[in-house]
């Protein structure tokens, strides 16, 4: 009985550390998906938005489609700020969430702007912040291996 015992402890003892290696890579893996897909969304937003801009100046339903394009982002990057973060990547991530701060804040400016019927992204500071997270997505993409 007594090696029974002993057998399952030891057997536990080299399992369960393997499980917390296995959760790590888990969670780098979730987290570098979560990210290339966070950041190919602001992408596509940034290809698509300056059509969005000068149509919805003249037009009701792209008006409400940029209203909720804007909207939708604004949730992605709140979203974005609550990832777990493995350690490697924690300044990574805190320089993408620096530029989310200001992107957010764009974009409750344009938010207004849409309102007022002025040009969606006069002066919000959006195309520059994108263009900065997507410097850093290049950098990024430099870092892997082909």
């Amino acid at each position: 009985m007594k090696r029974y015992g002993l057998s399952l402890l030891l057997l536990v003892l080299l399992i369960v550390p393997g499980c917390g290696i296995a959760e790590k890579v888990g969670d780098s893996v979730s987290f570098a998906t979560d990210t290339a897909s966070y950041m190919q969304a602001l992408t596509d937003f940034g290809q698509e938005m300056d059509t969005l801009a000068s149509n919805a100046l003249t037009d009701v339903q792209t008006r409400e489609e940029l209203t909720a394009k804007l909207t939708a982002l604004k949730e992605q990057i709140v979203s974005y700020a609550n990832l777990e973060v493995p350690e490697y990547a924690a300044n990574l991530h805190q320089s993408i969430v620096g530029y989310n701060e200001t992107l957010q804040q764009g974009i409750d400016q344009a938010l207004t702007n849409v309102e007022q019927g002025k040009a969606a992204f006069e002066s919000t500071g959006i195309p520059d912040t994108l263009n900065k997270l997507n410097e850093l997505l290049n950098q990024i993409a430099q870092l892997s291996p082909q």
